[in-house]
């Protein structure tokens, strides 16, 4: 991306090195993130797990268990009903494996993203009326799905709700409702994820019994909570790091198959690979298909199972690709013919014939290149379904709630979120939005700015200190990847690489020491590419063939100066 401007964020000074006890660019990098002593670099290099908080510290939690062991006393049939997305898949199956080693007969259910959409489904209280499902359980939703809560009471069964998204005014007549945004909650940490909080009912109903939590469900959470975006710090970064080891060292086949298809190292996964990697091909089946695909391969205990859904998950994602690229070309001149009219302080894009299951990637593509708050949407007949991207001056869910009569159902975040409307609302939506953001963003600049933590020499990167780098992961909102920045260096080569040559691929020098460098969808820019420049860019290990080279992936570069 071509940023309007960088900003290096101050030093440490020489009594923050002293205090915690590392050298100036590491020091710097710790004190960016809040550190400022010696034990609490350690405790966030090494995050203990004795850091979790005690999950009965949650509101409903006393009332949640006791009700999950009276399921489990009496065999009642417990059903899970979880979000399409990664942090809903991984909390469904995180919640169905742990009741199921206690146990208990489980369905885990996943709605269709078109047919059923967000929340709890007609469709699912059917499914679980059929099995003579007593308790219901939701996992990364629930929390405004009052009607449907009724219903399934009325046909005799009870539900547990564990969300983590803001509630209305009221609640839903849940058992119990498991949030850490509930108001008035004494919970220290507020910003567990869907999968995050399905974590915490296990641990507490676990605990009630004695009984050990299976290592392995860490990585379901480390999926979850890094697909969400989730706060990474607290118990997040603790078990965010400690399910990523878990992947690192332990079998597991559906996540295995994965790695694999992705052309990943098992051994050495980051935030990155999961990101990239991982988490996209998860994703994909609920953005084309059915995302009970997915579940069923993180539920898959056999290597020949999981393999043959990773190959159609491996499938569907090359075409997501494709589609989506096609989708976005379109949405962009959509924007740009709406420019010309005048400047946008909100941006909408739509056509019928694009999947549901995209929207939500060309919203957030739209808003990171234009820097507005994006809404995409798609639809048949009377209805459109819409996915909602924001900056972080403009309060997405809170901006959908002053709208909220017209819509047929909707929710999220401030960042991120979501809704279905009838055609008949679409242009009173538009203008009230649009007024909304005019008022809320009324001479913000478009000007993007690359926060940047230190200058370095090229030289700086080395296998020690890409050890360090690696110590700061797992990365995500509040702890992001280090940016560094160099001046002065030289480009000995620079050619397009991918597909579609959207890729730039450099070799650079800077007072000897030559390194390779990827430039991720700047192809366009190779004429930028020569003589002298200055580069942003994170640096990291990249395996090939065998190798272990140090490679930077470059965020932006400009003429020296």
């Amino acid at each position: 991306m071509n940023f309007s401007k960088w900003s290096i964020l101050p030093s440490a000074d020489k009594f923050e090195i002293r205090n915690i006890g590392y050298p100036n660019v590491e020091s710097t990098l710790l004190s960016h993130r809040g550190i400022n002593t010696a034990r609490g670099a350690q405790n966030f290099l090494n995050p203990p797990l004795s850091t979790l908080h005690d999950p009965n510290l949650l509101l409903g939690m006393n009332e949640c268990v006791q009700r999950l062991r009276y399921a489990l006393n009496h065999k009642e049939i417990i059903g899970v009903f979880g979000d399409f997305d990664t942090d809903g898949l991984t909390g469904t199956a995180l919640l169905t494996k742990g009741l199921r080693k206690l146990g208990a007969q489980v369905y885990p259910y996943i709605p269709h993203r078109t047919d059923e959409g967000h929340g709890i489904s007609l469709e699912s209280i059917e499914y679980f009326k059929e099995r003579n499902v007593g308790l219901l359980v939701t996992v990364d939703c629930g929390v405004t799905s009052f009607e449907e809560i009724s219903i399934a009471s009325e046909s005799g069964i009870e539900t547990i709700v564990t969300d983590h998204h803001a509630p209305e005014h009221q609640t839903p007549n849940a058992v119990a409702i498991i949030n850490p945004s509930l108001p008035n909650s004494p919970y220290p940490f507020p910003y567990l994820t869907g999968v995050g909080t399905a974590f915490k009912v296990l641990e507490a109903l676990y605990k009630s019994v004695e009984t050990e939590l299976d290592d392995n469900l860490f990585a379901l959470v480390a999926l979850g909570t890094i697909s969400d975006v989730g706060n990474m710090r607290d118990e997040n970064r603790s078990m965010c790091r400690k399910g990523i080891g878990v992947m690192r060292n332990h079998p597991i086949p559906g996540i295995d198959s994965l790695i694999e298809k992705s052309g990943l190292f098992k051994k050495r996964l980051s935030t990155e690979d999961l990101s990239f990697g991982i988490i996209p091909r998860l994703n994909v089946a609920g953005r084309l298909g059915h995302a009970k695909v997915s579940l069923q391969l993180l539920l898959s205990k056999d290597s020949t199972e999981s393999n043959l859904i990773a190959d159609k998950l491996e499938t569907l994602n090359r075409e997501r690709q494709r589609v989506t690229e096609r989708a976005f070309s379109e949405a962009r001149k959509q924007v740009e013919k709406d420019r010309r009219g005048g400047d946008l302080s909100i941006i909408f894009a739509g056509k019928q014939t694009w999947p549901a299951g995209i929207l939500g990637l060309i919203a957030g593509r739209l808003a990171e290149e234009y820097r507005r708050p994006a809404v995409v949407a798609s639809g048949e007949k009377n209805y459109f379904r819409a996915s909602a991207r924001s900056i972080p001056q403009f309060n997405m869910i809170e901006a959908l709630r002053s709208c909220g009569p017209i819509f047929e159902k909707y929710g999220g975040h401030p960042m991120a979120a979501g809704f279905t409307i009838n055609r008949e609302n679409l242009r009173t939506f538009r203008e009230k939005m649009s007024s909304i953001a005019a008022e809320l963003l009324d001479g913000l600049p478009r000007e993007t700015t690359l926060e940047i933590e230190h200058e370095i020499p090229l030289s700086w990167l080395n296998r020690q200190s890409i050890s360090f780098l690696h110590s700061l992961e797992p990365y995500g909102l509040n702890n992001p990847a280090p940016i560094f920045m160099t001046k002065g260096v030289a480009v000995l080569d620079a050619k397009t690489v991918g597909k579609d040559k959207s890729h730039l691929k450099l070799t650079v020098e800077h007072c000897g020491t030559v390194l390779e460098a990827i430039a991720f969808r700047q192809g366009h820019r190779i004429k930028e590419a020569r003589g002298d420049i200055d580069v942003a860019y994170s640096g990291n290990l990249n395996y090939w063939n065998g190798n272990e080279i140090i490679q930077l992936n470059i965020e932006d570069f400009r003429l020296a100066v």
